[in-house]
């Protein structure tokens, strides 16, 4: 890795694709929420810390911004300001995107049937689940983190084009994993989301 110093509250660090394979961290694990992500940003400040003295204060908040340079490398700029309110330090993201396909790429990411969806706020979540089909629907819970709110639901195999396609109009899908939320986030309904939100409105 390769660090510079853009000034006091910015720097940015040069990633290579060795760098991710020694720590088995796929291209396709850069993503907003995910566990790796963060374990990663992590070793990255720490790196900042020992190399220039780059540290979050208990007042800052941390924006992390990524993208790529070529096919083996990537770049990372991490912003520390001072909001007025709300101290809770987040990571904005952009997605690893590579123009050309690689003959070793890794698969596309696809919705399965366990899938969670961000909404802005509750009352757009509530007409989303309004028009889910509840029988393809096995299992759903809403949590809140960070003022938003997260419909994780498990579909039937031959339901999730669909679910997908309505929920799709609400919200955006995430490519993460609900324990993330349950473990971070505040349980709101943990069983029987889709049915429950849908019914305030029937």
């Amino acid at each position: 890795m390769i660090i510079k110093k853009i000034n006091e509250n910015k720097v940015q660090i040069i990633i290579t694709r060795q760098d991710l394979e020694e720590r088995d961290f796929k291209k396709w694990e850069w993503m907003p929420l995910n566990p790796k992500a963060h374990e990663l940003f992590q070793d990255l400040l720490d790196f900042a810390y020992h190399e220039c003295g780059f540290e979050i204060e208990e007042d800052s908040q941390l924006i992390v911004e990524a993208y790529p340079l070529s096919v083996d490398k990537i770049a990372v700029i991490m912003t520390k300001v001072h909001p007025t309110h709300d101290e809770d330090i987040r990571s904005c993201f952009t997605y690893w995107q590579d123009d050309e396909q690689e003959d070793d790429s890794e698969p596309i990411i696809t919705k399965g049937n366990a899938q969670v969806w961000r909404f802005s706020d509750l009352e757009t979540c509530i007409q989303a689940c309004a028009r889910v089909v509840p029988d393809y629907i096995v299992t759903s819970s809403l949590y809140k983190y960070q003022e938003e709110y997260y419909l994780a639901v498990t579909t039937i195999p031959l339901g999730k084009e669909e679910v997908s396609a309505v929920l799709g109009e609400y919200g955006e899908w995430l490519p993460t994993d609900a324990a993330f939320f349950a473990e971070h986030g505040k349980t709101i309904l943990n069983r029987e989301a889709v049915v429950n939100l849908a019914s305030l409105i029937h």
